[in-house]
């Protein structure tokens, strides 16, 4: 037996503004986190980077080895990178203003471009120093300590771009990467030149000019690199799958499909839109709702999204399925005579057209006789509507529009003849059993479980049969609410003992 789900939109006063700056300060004390632990990062990866440069730039100063003096200029970019990450984190952490509605995040990938613009520059003052070398002539003045301090530089290295590495990959940092990326190349440049330095001990002097231009080539390939991956994000290339975006926009109860699925940004801020098409026939309100929910759940999977934008456009007919043009049509029509409708059932009759049968809810305050003409007003809505049913039938339902004061009385052989009537459907799978007065009659309020392979046409039929025992052998029980969820192990012991 199916049944119209009716969407609801609540409005809790004041309290939804504080509800809005909580989550405003929780994104920006986010945020503050986030970047201090990327500042403490680099500050820690500066230092390291400090020592092994002044100590890469003494010995090659001191020997004369090209490649070593290549490697240290290396490592001075990697020092000077680290500054210029510091400055651009800064920045970047800055909370959006007039000027900057969308926030000062890209001063964190101009930064990262920055660093590779850097590279080109070191490789340039290196070559030259190549090319001098190969038209003066020279050797290196190498001792066995100036080779084994060269040595003890790796290590430093590899500890350098293994933290670094996966603090960026933790935090989705783009300087973070970027400059664990420029690392990395200092730990085959470092091998490079001890390769170097051993070759000019064994009497082969020009190796190390050649080892120096291969340490060039490393740096220009890292820039090229940084630069590649800057450029994508200051160029607004695709910053999430859509392919993912339109898998978890899809699963929205309401969207008939997606399209123009767009993002920007960086992987670690990325900002998305799309078109969700939705029935035509739905109200303001409800596809308002839609959007809502899609914005909601890409926040959720998608952690990393700063922003959504869904556009909603309505389908073409022949785009909605038959059920979702009745439903909507119904429901569109109820919204605009203030009431509302569940329990909709819609079955073909034999001349070709559609019986409808529903519950519409109105004023528990109106008169029969008012309530009877609010129906056959909208029984000749429906029947001019597109859907064209040939019956209609509707059960008035009176539906209280205020908040219902309970009696302050318990009941205890009450609650224990309803758990004994609910037992024989479900036994001890009885998760929450609630029972209440107002206005001199009892409610009652069950939460049960079930397996979860059954299907919700059974599970639904036990909820009704116990619904409809209730209300006939207990002639006080005004409503009943039954809640079935799939059973968990253990839950059910839990729930009774909790």
């Amino acid at each position: 037996m199916g049944c119209l789900f009716v969407p609801r939109v609540f409005f809790f006063g004041d309290s939804l503004p504080c509800l809005c700056l909580h989550l405003l300060h929780n994104r920006m004390t986010q945020q503050e986190t986030h970047y201090a632990h990327v500042r403490r990062v680099l500050w820690q990866v500066l230092l390291a980077n400090l020592a092994v440069t002044i100590l890469k730039l003494i010995l090659g100063t001191v020997t004369g080895a090209l490649a070593v003096v290549a490697d240290g200029f290396h490592s001075l970019v990697d020092s000077s990178s680290n500054l210029i990450g510091l400055a651009a984190i800064r920045l970047a952490q800055r909370p959006a203003d007039e000027r900057h509605p969308y926030g000062y995040r890209r001063y964190e990938t101009v930064g990262a471009l920055a660093i590779g613009g850097m590279l080109f520059v070191a490789a340039y003052e290196i070559g030259k120093s190549i090319i001098s070398r190969f038209s003066q002539g020279g050797m290196p003045d190498l001792t066995p300590l100036t080779v084994g301090l060269m040595a003890m530089t790796f290590p430093v290295n590899l500890l350098i771009y293994t933290l670094e590495r996966r603090a960026g990959e933790r935090l989705k940092s783009e300087i973070l990467l970027a400059d664990a990326a420029h690392t990395r190349t200092d730990l085959l440049v470092t091998l490079s030149v001890l390769g170097s330095l051993a070759g000019v001990w064994l009497g082969l002097p020009w190796l190390d000019s050649v080892v120096a231009s291969g340490v060039v080539v490393m740096i220009l390939r890292a820039g090229v690199q940084i630069l590649r991956d800057s450029a994508g994000a200051l160029t607004d290339a695709v910053a999430v799958n859509p392919a993912q975006v339109e898998h978890i926009a899809q699963l929205v109860p309401g969207v008939l499909y997606v399209h123009r699925i767009r993002s920007r940004g960086t992987s670690d801020s990325a900002y998305v839109d799309l078109h969700v098409k939705v029935y035509p026939g739905m109200s303001t309100e409800q596809a308002h709702a839609v959007a809502t929910e899609v914005e909601r759940q890409l926040r959720a999977q998608l952690p990393n999204t700063v922003d959504v934008l869904v556009h909603i456009e309505p389908a073409r007919e022949r785009e909605a399925a038959r059920w979702d043009r009745i439903s909507y049509d119904l429901r569109q029509i109820a919204d605009g005579m203030g009431l509302g409708i569940h329990d909709l059932h819609v079955h073909t009759n034999e001349q070709g057209g559609y019986a409808l049968e529903m519950h519409l809810e109105m004023p528990a305050d109106i008169l029969l006789g008012e309530a009877h003409e609010l129906a056959e007003e909208y029984e000749k809505r429906v029947y001019a509507a597109s859907t064209l049913p040939n019956t209609v039938i509707t059960h008035l339902e009176p539906l209280d529009r205020e908040v219902i004061e309970l009696e302050n009385r318990i009941d205890p052989a009450f609650e224990t003849d309803i758990r004994g009537l609910i037992t024989r459907y479900v036994g001890e799978n009885i998760l929450e059993l609630k029972t209440y007065f107002s206005k001199h009659h009892a409610n009652v309020a069950v939460r049960l479980c079930m397996p979860a392979e059954i299907p919700l046409t059974e599970a639904h039929t036990v909820a009704e049969n116990i619904e409809r025992d209730l209300l006939t052998q207990y002639p006080n029980v005004y409503r009943v609410t039954v809640h079935v969820e799939p059973r968990v192990e253990g839950k059910v012991d839990a729930d009774q003992h909790g």
